[in-house]
């Protein structure tokens, strides 16, 4: 059925701080005129509302900060392969039967890589998030800047062996593997301007100053990355864009 003769149906996004997600995915839905309408309510125990989603006639609901999974999962509640190999979601949607957990950052975070760097040789900068290090796969290698060995060992091992890098623990090591490496992945955190070069992309999954555009070739803000991410979840709603 066209999208313009369904229901509209709402779609809840649960926050517990503002997000700029919110407004690109309203945008989305206008621009594609989907029969959406989405809505924030700001909860601290969105768990609890879940099942409440078929029963209201929800769409599905969407988390601006991704949850870990309960140690005991529910038996309504399933999870695509995503989101159990992160241990989080950020998207429920009702499914007859129950309802499907996705985890649509990392999704996006893969996609994103697969167009614009399928191949590249990665360096993480920041706090390391091992729940997004599966999805780092389309890079041909990813190494780490870590305050241990066994830390950034441990981020690596999420990842396939091929695409196993380097673990740098001492500023002159992260400068050494900055000069053999396309992209920096910065994810946050202190940013030394010595592994910086010219030929680098960055892609920022937070916010970066403005001098650090001028030291690299190309910088990809966390906007670009939302793109990504609102696709993921109307993709997971049932409307692929």
């Amino acid at each position: 059925m066209r999208p313009e003769y369904q229901k509209v149906r709402p779609l809840v996004f649960l926050h517990r701080v503002p997000s700029p997600l919110f407004d690109r995915l309203v945008a989305e839905v206008a621009t594609a005129r989907l029969p959406l309408f989405p809505y924030p309510v700001e909860a601290q125990d969105p768990f609890a509302l879940f099942p409440c989603l078929a029963p209201l006639g929800l769409a599905g609901a969407v988390l601006a900060e991704a949850l870990p999974l309960p140690k005991d999962l529910a038996p309504s509640l399933s999870l695509e392969a995503e989101a159990r190999e992160a241990g989080l979601l950020d998207l429920v949607v009702p499914r007859v039967g129950g309802l499907m957990g996705q985890y649509t950052e990392g999704v996006a975070l893969e996609r994103f890589l697969s167009a614009h760097f399928p191949g590249a040789r990665g360096l993480w900068l920041g706090p390391l998030r091992p729940s997004l290090a599966p999805f780092l796969r389309p890079l041909g290698q990813v190494s780490v800047v870590a305050s241990s060995f066994a830390e950034g060992d441990s981020f690596l091992a999420r990842l396939p062996e091929r695409a196993r890098g380097h673990v740098a623990l001492r500023p002159e090591e992260a400068r050494a593997l900055s000069l053999k490496v396309d992209l920096l992945l910065y994810a946050g955190g202190r940013l030394s301007l010595d592994v910086l070069q010219p030929f680098h992309a960055l892609v920022a999954l937070a916010l970066v100053e403005k001098g650090v555009w001028e030291r690299v070739q190309v910088v990809y803000p966390p906007e670009d990355l939302l793109i990504f991410r609102v696709r993921a979840v109307l993709e997971g709603l049932g409307y692929p864009l």
